[in-house]
């Protein structure tokens, strides 16, 4: 090879920057890391999206209650009802059953200021997160204004521990609470955002600071209330005197929970 020719070979060498099979190969590998970028980022981006950004519901704070009515015109002297609750619980299905109508007309009536922290207790148990997301999947279903309806569907179609809820039943259960059309639309976006689970996760946290640990509770206002204790002889609720003492804000000394 004449001496003029090697010359020209190695200039063009050096202006691709290599032989053709090594730039090949550099390239590739230039377009498989930038794709492994591309699809890290789009993940990365999902996961910030779904519960990450701590929102908690309108009017209320990270770690504080939620007020399920906060339209209902409260009566004067209306005392503050504290119930915790965790969608998952087998025994706060049996207090829904019996007292959770009774709670409801209450606080949209204006009777009593109701405040739900709501629980984590059988994600903790289980090692699992479902409870918190049914609680998140309930606050999108309040943002609809469908709680009432949501919150019972929810407990109604309770699974047996330590089953989960599946996402297919959220979604029929919103459904059932009377979401379609946009509103329906903005209850997925929500519930697949996993929005409030930060919130909800945070409420458990502060409960647990504050010494509720187990579910059901009920509380009126500083006063635990023992709400097995208002039972008949035949085993049924006694909704009357129930009432009686959320209402007038004074626990009787063998109404109350023994802590």
């Amino acid at each position: 090879m004449s001496t003029d020719r090697k010359a020209k070979i190695d200039a063009a060498k050096k202006k691709s920057g290599g032989t053709g099979a090594n730039a090949i190969v550099v390239g590739g590998i230039v377009a498989i890391v930038a794709v492994i970028l591309v699809v890290a980022g789009v993940i990365w981006s999902a996961q910030q999206d779904k519960g990450g950004d701590g929102s908690a519901p309108a009017s209320t704070e990270m770690g504080q209650p939620f007020n399920p009515y906060p339209d209902a015109e409260l009566v004067e002297g209306a005392p503050t009802v504290h119930v915790y609750e965790d969608f998952r619980c087998p025994a706060c299905k049996i207090f829904e059953d019996a007292f959770g109508q009774s709670i409801t007309e209450l606080a949209q009536d204006g009777k009593i200021a109701l405040q739900v922290h709501l629980k984590t207790v059988i994600d903790t148990n289980f090692n699992q997160d479902n409870s918190a997301i049914a609680a998140s999947n309930a606050l999108c279903a309040a943002d609809q204004g469908v709680w009432t309806e949501y919150h019972k569907a929810l407990f109604d179609n309770q699974p047996q521990e330590p089953n989960e809820f599946s996402q297919e039943q959220f979604e029929q259960l919103a459904e059932q609470a009377g979401l379609s059309g946009e509103k329906l639309d903005a209850w997925t976006e929500c519930a697949q955002n996993e929005t409030y689970v930060d919130y909800v996760k945070s409420v458990d946290d502060q409960s647990v600071k504050d010494g509720v640990t187990g579910t059901p509770s009920l509380s009126v206002g500083d006063t635990k209330v023992n709400w097995g204790s208002f039972a008949t002889e035949d085993g049924q609720p006694d909704i009357d005197a129930f009432e009686e003492v959320l209402t007038s804000g004074e626990v009787p000394q063998d109404r109350v929970a023994q802590q």
